[in-house]
């Protein structure tokens, strides 16, 4: 079988995960803006970015290129640094898809990273006003406490998909 791996990353956490299923799995690993993606030649297309206020960046992406990816095996990750395991972070994940296409993935929620300190931008600008404005109390922990769920081994069950393919 035959793959890719097609990512975003804006604080490498997506990055590192999506080096690890190309190095596991053998798939080439592609950056989502590369033009020159060969949907031909994958059978098995693994997908995956950040969730930013509480939506997959990629969601819209997905949907722009399902013609590309209907048929194919299409695993899609979406990373974040709440702790899947207890946060809705599989409704984040499938929220911007249609039935169709939801039915047609598997969704894999992941733990990331987050640094307030290390943050810039935009994404800086949203913990603040989260842990601020809204006084979200998981928040301001978050920018107290750095969080890094990263491993490896979140990746298993994702892993297990793709290769059962």
């Amino acid at each position: 079988m035959s793959g890719i791996v097609v990512y975003r990353s804006s604080t490498g956490s997506t990055k590192q995960y999506a080096e690890w299923i190309a190095e596991e799995t053998g798939y080439t690993l592609h950056e989502s803006k590369d033009k020159s993606i060969d949907w031909q030649g994958a059978d098995t297309v693994v997908i995956g970015c950040p969730v930013v206020a509480n939506r997959p960046v990629l969601g819209g992406w997905v949907n722009k290129h399902w013609d590309q990816l209907k048929g194919k095996r299409v695993a899609f990750f979406s990373v974040s640094a709440a702790d899947p395991s207890v946060a809705p972070a599989r409704e984040w994940a499938e929220g911007p898809f249609s039935d169709e296409v939801r039915s047609a993935i598997g969704f894999f929620p992941l733990h990331g990273r987050c640094d307030y300190a290390m943050m810039k931008g935009i994404g800086k600008v949203m913990i603040w006003i989260a842990a601020n404005v809204l006084r979200n109390a998981d928040v301001r922990e978050q920018v107290r406490n750095p969080i890094d769920g990263v491993r490896k081994e979140n990746l298993a069950d994702l892993l297990d998909y793709v290769k059962a393919a």
